[in-house]
Parts: C-alpha cells; structure tokens; sequence
C-alpha cells in the first residue's frame, strides 16, 4: 500500500466539533479530505442479574431525524470528559443516564473500535457491566443542563437477544455489544 503524507492541514469549522481539511500526498499525487475531531466515547452494555433485564436508554437525536422520526435504543454512552480514563467516564454515564452506580469489579472491557473512520477519529470504548436492584441509586435521565431528557428502558434479556438476533437495533455501539455478548453466550 501507498504510503500517505499530511502536507496541511487547516481548521474549517472549530464549534462542538472541529472539521479539519487536510492536504495529503501519496508521492505522486496531492488531494485534500475532510476530518472530524470529537473527543472518544465509553459506552456500557449493563444487565441486571437480579430481574435479568438490560438497561437501555432512548433519547431525541436530532441528525437522525432526517431518517426516522423514532428514538432509537441504545446502550449507554458518552465522551470521555479531558483526562479522564475510559473507564470512569462508563460508570460515570451509566449513573447519569440509568441511575445504576456500577461497582468497579462489575464492569469489563469489551473491546474499542473507530465509530466511523471514514471521517472520524472518535473511538469507543466498550464495556459490559451487571448491576442488581440495590445499585439503582436514582432514577437516571441525564443532565438536565445538557437538555438530556434520557428514558432509562429495562427490557428482558431475551427480548433483547431476539432483537440483535433480528436485526432490529439501529445503534451500531448498542448492536455490536448485543452481538458480541450473545456469540460469547451462544460459545459456553
């Protein structure tokens, strides 16, 4: 594979997210391409052992009311907030999303993957974690100061699984997670 060389690189749009436009070289050749830089995310795939059910949130998205006028399930997820470890910011966001406090030797690491590389470099983490009734320690639903109005959805484990299993889920983090989880199950 050709070797490629950022020559320049400019700043297009610096708000929430920064666009940047890049010159590139491949030895022979010069052209330019666009690239977002957002902060990584951890995202958390939590079940609750005592009622089997996972824990979902569904919440107003606004890019994707160009493609659908329904709120999509999915797992927890949020940026990773400057210097704070993956980790944290997964139980961090799993506390202000759903109200479960998650207990550090309940909660592993997945895997991390690039959202979308063909314009991003934001990453994710992804966790899975299991919780019980007495972890429930509010009600959840985000920060009302970042107009987060998250509903926490508890769906039975099973119910769940015939969705990934059908296709149904439309968050890639969410139904990567749900997948990943249930080849591990289908393997034991």
């Amino acid at each position: 594979m050709e070797e490629f060389k950022v020559v320049h690189e400019k700043n297009v749009f610096n708000k929430a997210l920064v666009i940047r436009e890049g010159e590139i070289s491949d030895g022979s050749d010069t052209f330019s391409k666009l690239g977002v830089d957002r902060e990584d995310a951890a995202a958390v795939f939590i079940l609750n052992t005592d009622t089997n059910k996972v824990i979902l949130t569904r919440q107003f998205r606004y890019p994707l009311t160009f493609k659908t006028s329904q709120s999509i399930l999915e797992i927890v997820a949020g940026k990773i907030e400057g210097n704070e470890e993956p980790l944290a910011a997964a139980i961090r966001e799993a506390e202000e999303e759903t109200g479960y406090r998650i207990n550090i030797g309940k909660i592993q690491l997945l895997f991390s993957c690039f959202a979308t590389p063909g314009y991003s470099a934001e990453r994710f983490f992804i966790y899975h974690a299991t919780v019980t009734n007495a972890d429930k320690i509010s009600k959840g639903g985000g920060k009302e100061d970042e107009n987060e109005h998250i509903e926490v959805v508890e769906m039975d484990k099973d119910e769940f699984d015939k969705l990934i299993q059908n296709g149904i889920i439309q968050d890639a983090k969410t139904y990567l997670a749900g997948l990943r989880l249930l080849l591990n199950h289908i393997k034991q």
